[in-house]
């Protein structure tokens, strides 16, 4: 079978439908990722209370990230994703309105539920509605809508807020939030699992059961890799290179531009990201990914020149996107479909300590010993993980795992 013939095969009513929800979600955090901790900076905010701000979105993904997650193997994946998309929109409001930096904690808090109810939760709806066939194209499809998104929405904050203001574009945010939550309230199918169909159990998943998740080494594999990855991205690239680019004279319109280049980059590397996964093993193409991350991390110190920051940050975001691709495909691998949302949980959760912990700890630094030095740091912690993951990889292929059975294309669950 052809690409384009398996890609057209995927160009129905409920994939496109969870990629066009999962594209306006990243719409809204494309507006506010390149503004936010300048936002928060003119609002009175330190370098160590902007790592904080920023850590209490991973903090809460960390928190919440597993009951979200087995909830949605028990409720459904609709409700959840509607639900995320509604807490997009009142976190965005309320940064918006916030008179103060100390203000923006309750957002930021609501910025990471929503995080998990969509993006983590969309994971598990992808494998729910394609077969184990389609899988790899299908995730390079909804991650590719997510890179888009991440493209688009820092040029439209850009042109709202040059016009009217930052906080002006955190409204437009709420406008798009909500429209994202109307389109998962009436596209999205609620998926069940059912008793009666072959191979597929009720979802009554116990903590037992999360537990034997959290013991696979497959899935310890992967919720390491997005650890690392998470501390490249929510920690180095979010807070500090918008910092980084303002100290060497770059206007925010500029910062802007060069983060949509980055996220069409990254767009770009996912799709095709989705094709090699089935040639390539997506463990493989995550060390890959997370290798061309460091590389490129650790130059963003080594220079001040405009256009070679953004050729570097070009360079992440293909990194990521890679990663981003092939690190859902793994983690759907890993898992059967009534503990795909467990697993998907976990993986999140590892995603979630690294957006939490990293923030205040590179403030700290950036407070320091400066902003460049955050960027050194990150990639000596990426090199470190690189040699843990290979490690556990190694230790594992020693052991002999027993070879999981395989999910047949009837375990996609049944819509309504």
């Amino acid at each position: 079978m052809s690409l384009w013939h398996a890609l057209r095969g995927l160009l129905r009513r409920d994939v496109l439908t969870i990629c066009l929800v999962i594209f306006t979600a990243d719409l809204v955090s494309g507006i506010l990722s390149p503004t936010f901790s300048l936002y928060a900076k003119d609002l009175g905010a330190s370098l160590t209370l902007i790592g904080i701000l920023s850590s209490i979105v991973g903090l809460t993904q960390l928190i919440t990230s597993m009951p979200i997650s087995v909830q949605s193997d028990k409720s459904g994946r609709k409700i959840v994703l509607t639900l995320g998309m509604l807490s997009f929109a009142l976190a965005t409001f309320l940064f918006a309105v916030s008179p103060n930096a100390y203000f923006l904690f309750p957002g930021r808090v609501l910025f990471g539920l929503a995080a998990v109810s969509t993006f983590s939760v969309g994971v598990a709806y992808v494998a729910d509605i394609v077969t184990p066939a389609e899988r790899g194209l299908a995730y390079g499809l909804y991650a590719t809508s997510m890179g888009v998104g991440f493209g688009v929405g820092p040029l439209i904050g850009a042109i709202v807020a040059l016009n009217y203001g930052v906080a002006a574009s955190y409204l437009v945010a709420t406008g798009l939030a909500l429209v994202g939550a109307g389109l998962a309230a009436k596209g999205l199918r609620t998926i069940r699992q059912s008793p009666g169909t072959p191979g597929v159990r009720p979802p009554r998943l116990h903590w037992s059961d999360v537990r034997n998740v959290m013991r696979d080494p497959s899935v310890i594999v992967g919720s390491l890799a997005n650890l690392i990855m998470s501390t490249s991205f929510s920690g180095a690239i979010v807070n500090y290179f918008p910092m980084y680019s303002s100290q060497i004279g770059l206007s925010q319109t500029t910062i802007n531009s060069m983060f949509s280049a980055r996220a069409f980059g990254s767009a770009a590397a996912r799709l095709p990201t989705g094709a090699i996964t089935h040639r390539i093993s997506s463990r493989i193409v995550m060390g890959t990914a997370l290798l061309l991350a460091m590389v490129a991390v650790v130059s963003m110190a080594q220079t001040d020149a405009p256009f070679l920051l953004g050729v570097l940050l070009l360079a992440e975001g293909i990194a990521f996107g890679t990663f981003l691709t092939s690190g859902q495909a793994y983690i759907a691998e890993c898992s059967t479909p009534a503990t795909r949302g467990t697993a998907v949980g976990v993986y999140s959760t590892a995603g979630s300590l690294g957006s939490t912990l990293s923030p205040v700890v590179l403030g700290m630094i950036a407070e320091i010993w400066g902003v460049q030095t955050v960027f050194r740091v990150t990639g000596a912690l990426i090199l470190i993980g690189l040699f843990g993951i290979t490690g556990l990889y190694i230790r594992n292929m020693r052991a002999k795992p027993a070879v999981k059975p395989k999910i047949s294309d009837h375990d996609s669950g049944i819509g309504d």
